[in-house]
């Protein structure tokens, strides 16, 4: 069993020596996937479908090493050892044995995220804005551990293809969108100026701070809890992150559009918060990741950046949530030219312009039928009255 602290990266290569030929091309598109494995609670089912998917690149997150929670075991291992694959984790959080957990949460050893694939690959780390303190005030939510949040960036090496820089990213959900917006600028940074364009930007990135858990002080705080009423946070994003590219200037202006002074965002996180052509061909409202409080908590946690791929196929696996709390984002994508980045960007903008457009149609019509219930109210009040007036006096 391998000990690591939080921020060091441990490998793993089972890949089979006599089928792993490194200057063999693929003739076909790669077929790469990002998922949430749920700390691996169903291992049999995870690895189940991750067989059946055979993907060239995958992005995991909450892959748990010796916890009590998950049976003792090195999940990074057991998936590398069983799909034949190179892996590597960063680890996140020593995961502290307590008496305030509950047996489904013991701890005892390591948790991080990882990128596995058929290719070679070397690894970083990418230690991202910290909106929570786990070391301090891991004991208030029940999950005392050590470490803090980070993403581990992989540039994997495809035989007869250009690099690719891989992400696999587990943002914050003790907090709100101001947090996550810090953790997101930190990525966009570090992707934009990275020296290899192909990229692939996967992760949970925990985007679920609106319906009822807009008003949990425990996963949504901040000022934009209800600053954003009538939109999601995967909209909130849509419209005033990643629609702003370099074409619109070196400083998004959008993210402190009807902020006041004292709450906007600092200088140097509006010039992060430009995006480089991160596209998510899935639909940021409808294509729900995760459902949790019996279907009152969805919304789309997990995101499938690609930057200068085309995307031929893309669709969702473990769609009935019977592997883990997250469903699987799968996609096939081919190596593109750089003009494709501008039309991911126009994709993003025609996107945030529709999402704007619905929101003020639904606007209109809640207005509508507050007008009309007003006047209903007040026509009931006027008839009654006229009625009443109408009765004759009789005296005694």
């Amino acid at each position: 069993m391998d000990v690591a602290l939080p921020g060091q990266i441990v490998t793993y290569d089972f890949r089979d020596p006599q089928t792993c030929e490194p200057e063999t091309e693929i003739p076909r598109p790669l077929r790469v996937l990002q998922w949430n494995i749920e700390r691996g609670y169903k291992l049999d089912a995870v690895l189940e479908i991750l067989q059946e998917l055979d993907a060239d690149i995958l992005c995991l997150q909450e892959i748990d090493i010796g916890n009590e929670r998950s049976g003792n075991t090195n999940h990074a291992q057991i998936i590398a050892q069983r799909l034949k694959l190179n892996a590597g984790v960063v680890i996140e959080f020593q995961e502290l044995r307590s008496p305030c957990r509950a047996p489904s949460d013991q701890g005892g050893g390591i948790h991080g995220n990882a990128v596995f694939s058929k290719f070679d690959m070397e690894f970083r780390a990418v230690h991202a804005h910290q909106p929570f303190d786990w070391p301090r005030r891991g004991m208030q939510v029940l999950e005392p551990r050590l470490g803090r949040r980070i993403t581990l960036a992989a540039t994997i090496r495809v035989p007869r293809r250009p690099p690719i820089l891989a992400y696999s990213a587990h943002f914050e959900c003790f907090t709100g969108i101001v947090g996550r917006t810090h953790q997101v600028c930190d990525l966009l940074h570090d992707s934009t100026h990275a020296s290899i364009p192909h990229q692939l930007v996967f992760g949970d990135f925990n985007t679920f701070a609106h319906s009822l858990a807009r008003f949990s002080t425990k996963y949504s705080h901040g000022w934009h809890r209800f600053r954003t009423l009538g939109m999601s946070e995967p909209e909130w994003w849509m419209e005033n992150i990643l629609s702003w590219s370099t074409t619109d200037g070196p400083l998004n202006l959008r993210i402190n559009t009807t902020m006041p002074e004292h709450l906007r965002f600092s200088k140097e996180t509006m010039m992060r918060a430009v995006n480089p052509g991160w596209w998510d061909p899935f639909d940021p409202v409808r294509d729900v990741t995760i459902s949790n409080h019996a279907g009152w908590m969805t919304a789309k946690a997990d995101w499938a950046f690609v930057r200068q791929f085309r995307v031929v196929r893309h669709w969702m696996a473990n769609r009935d949530f019977s592997a883990s709390d997250h469903r699987c984002l799968v996609l096939e994508v081919e190596h593109a030219l750089e003009s494709i980045v501008s039309e991911h960007i126009e994709a993003n903008k025609r996107v945030a312009r529709e999402l704007c457009r619905k929101r003020t149609s639904r606007l209109w019509s809640w207005c509508s039928l507050a007008a009309a219930a007003v006047l209903s109210c007040v026509a009931f009040k006027i008839a009654k009255y006229n009625t009443v007036s109408r009765i004759p006096f009789m005296p005694a």
